[in-house]
C-alpha cells in the first residue's frame, strides 16, 4: 500500500466516525500523522507491517481498546504507550523488543499481553502493576529469571513462557491465586520451588524439554499439574538426600584419612 492509499483510507475512516480500523500486511514502514487524529478509534490493527518504530503520537489514540502490532520489526515502545488507559488487548508478538518502558505497567485496564517471539532477557518489577491481566504471553523470549512480583497479579489465569532459558523460577509465583495453565516446556529448569504445591486453581501444567529429575510419563499428565508437581518434589527430595549422603561420605572419608596422617606422624616422632 502507498502512502496515497493510505491517506485515503484514513481519510474515509475519519468521515465514517469508525472506531475499527485494520492495516494488517500492507508492507507499512512508517505511519503517518494523519493517523493519530483518529481519535475515535478503539481497535487498530498494524500487525504483519513493517514498522521498526512507533511514533509518541499513539497517545492521541486514547479511546483503544485493542492494539495489534505483531509481526512487525519493533526494537522498542515509546513510553507514551502508558498513555493508552483504556487498552484490554495488546499483541506485540513477533518483533525484536529487548527491553520493555515501565510505563507499559500503567496500562492496569490490560487483560492479554502477547509478548512471544521477541528478545527480552528480562521482566521489570512493574508488571505487577499490571492488575487485571488474564493472560501473559511470554513464550520464545531470552528469560533466564522472573521478578518476584509477578505473583502479584491477583487475576491471571494463562502463563506462558515455554521455550526461554529459565532455570529457575520465583516462590512468590505460588501466589497467583487464580492461575489455570501454566508453560513451561523448552527451558533449563533442574526444578520447580516446593511452594509450588500450594497451586490450588491449576489445571494445566507442561514441563517438557527440561532437565528435571522426573519420568516423561510424569509430564504427560499436563492435565493433572498435582500429580507433577508431587513426583516432581518427591524425586528432587530424594535428589538431596542422594547428594548430602555422597557429601557426608566423602566428608568422613577425608576425615579419616586426616586422623590416620596424624597418627602416623605421631609415631614417627615417637620413634625418632
Amino acid at each position: 500500500m502507498n502512502n496515497k492509499e493510505l491517506l485515503n483510507i484514513i481519510k474515509k475512516t475519519a468521515k465514517r466516525k469508525a472506531t475499527v480500523l485494520h492495516l494488517f500486511n500492507e508492507g507499512l514502514t512508517a505511519l503517518p500523522p494523519e493517523l493519530f487524529k483518529l481519535s475515535q478509534l478503539e481497535e487498530l490493527g498494524l500487525s504483519g507491517n513493517q514498522l521498526t518504530t512507533i511514533p509518541p503520537a499513539i497517545a492521541k489514540l486514547s479511546k483503544l481498546k485493542v492494539l495489534y502490532l505483531s509481526n512487525n520489526q519493533l526494537t522498542a515502545l515509546p513510553p507514551a504507550i502508558g498513555k493508552l488507559s483504556h487498552l484490554k488487548l495488546l499483541y506485540l508478538s513477533g518483533n525484536q523488543l529487548a527491553a520493555l518502558p515501565p510505563q507499559l505497567s500503567k496500562l492496569s485496564r490490560l487483560e492479554a499481553l502477547y509478548l512471544n517471539d521477541n528478545q527480552l532477557i528480562a521482566l521489570d518489577k512493574s508488571i505487577s502493576r499490571l492488575s487485571h491481566l488474564l493472560m501473559l504471553n511470554l513464550d520464545k523470549n531470552l528469560l533466564t529469571t522472573l521478578p518476584p512480583q509477578i505473583g502479584k497479579l491477583p487475576h491471571l489465569e494463562m502463563l506462558y513462557l515455554n521455550n526461554n532459558r529459565l532455570n529457575v523460577l520465583p516462590p512468590e509465583m505460588s501466589k497467583l491465586p487464580n492461575l489455570r495453565q501454566l508453560y513451561l516446556s523448552g527451558n533449563q529448569l533442574t526444578g520447580l520451588p516446593y511452594e509450588y504445591d500450594k497451586f490450588s486453581q491449576l489445571k494445566k501444567l507442561t514441563l517438557f524439554e527440561n532437565p528435571l529429575p522426573i519420568e516423561l510419563a510424569f509430564l504427560k499428565l499436563v492435565n493433572q499439574p498435582a500429580k507433577i508437581i508431587n513426583r516432581l518434589n518427591r524425586q528432587m527430595l530424594i535428589q538431596k538426600l542422594e547428594e548430602e549422603k555422597r557429601y557426608n561420605s566423602r566428608t568422613n572419608l577425608i576425615g579419616g584419612g586426616l586422623i590416620t596422617v596424624f597418627i602416623i606422624i605421631i609415631l614417627v616422632l615417637l620413634v625418632g
